[in-house]
């Protein structure tokens, strides 16, 4: 196995053990609908508004985030979010979170992540992808991403 590719496996299984998520998926904007081509500074900001203004929508609040920012072909920044909801995912809040992306920006899709396994191979796939060209946004910007304090161990003889 490469070094990239250990890298991005170890990564997803960081990812996948902060808790549980609820939500992932892709989110693209529409060029039809906008006349330029948001930089990445502004593409990371229609993100950040996004996830914080999901607690307008009743029963929908976004714990943590951690949203892999990468280019399709033709230039335009495409989002792939991983999300954790207080109280879990109740039925209608993947349209409620399409529906709120959609109406700015573009297209979503949200679905539920069937297993850890899935978060990781999620995570790792996307967010070691052309990093170079792209980013990671972790929400909150001032918080902790996990449900769980770590537990710190000491090594024997350290």
């Amino acid at each position: 196995m490469r070094k990239a590719e250990l890298i991005a496996d170890a990564w997803g299984e960081w990812i996948a053990g902060m808790g549980d998520w609820h939500v992932f998926g892709g989110l693209t904007y529409d060029p039809d609908r906008r006349s330029t081509l948001p930089g990445s500074d502004v593409a990371r900001a229609h993100v950040r508004r996004w996830i914080g203004d999901s607690k307008r929508h009743p029963g929908v609040f976004v714990e943590a985030a951690v949203v892999a920012l990468e280019y399709q072909r033709n230039g335009w920044p495409h989002f792939h979010p991983l999300l954790r909801l207080r109280g879990g995912a109740r039925p209608g809040v993947f349209g409620e979170l399409g529906q709120a992306w959609f109406k700015e920006h573009g297209y979503a899709r949200l679905t539920s992540p069937r297993s850890e396994l899935d978060v990781a191979r999620y995570a790792a796939k996307y967010l070691a992808k052309d990093i170079s060209r792209g980013d990671v946004i972790f929400w909150p910007p001032h918080g902790q991403l996990t449900t769980h304090q770590p537990v710190l161990q000491r090594r024997e003889g350290a």
